[in-house]
């Protein structure tokens, strides 16, 4: 039998490659040089009834608190179209801030909708109560 030939390597692979695609040089090993700047990093898309206690919670304070911020601007209850931009505006913004992407199903839709009805209707009572005592005094 004929012996192997030993070839030596002279390329060191411990070196980052640096490849020019006319857009700036983009390191190999970096993986955060690829990725988009307006997108954050999710680690996991799940539903929403599967979202434990503590971040239900937090999703609905975040919902609370952007349906409030509708209802002082337009007064009207978000639906249809509005409703939709306001879904979609929650749902970057929970990903951004717990790196957890809710999927985008009816459940998620008929719970906004509802939450979003009670909120105005919790906050047109605390509105309603505070014109009364105003008026009492």
């Amino acid at each position: 039998m004929a012996k192997k030939k030993k070839h030596k390597n002279d390329v060191k692979t411990d070196l980052p490659i640096i490849m020019d695609y006319g857009i700036g040089s983009i390191s190999v090993y970096d993986p955060a040089d690829m990725m988009p700047y307006n997108e954050p990093p999710i680690s996991e898309q799940i539903r929403f009834k599967k979202l434990g206690k503590e971040m239900k919670s937090e999703f609905k304070w975040l919902v609370s608190s952007v349906v409030i911020e509708y209802w002082q601007e337009n007064r009207q209850i978000p639906f249809g179209e509005e409703m939709s931009k306001l879904r979609t505006r929650l749902l970057r913004m929970f990903a951004e801030e717990y790196s957890i992407l809710l999927k985008d199903d009816t459940e998620l839709k008929n719970y906004l909708l509802t939450l979003a009805i009670t909120t105005i209707n919790k906050h047109l009572n605390s509105e309603n109560k505070k014109r009364a005592s105003k008026l009492s005094f």
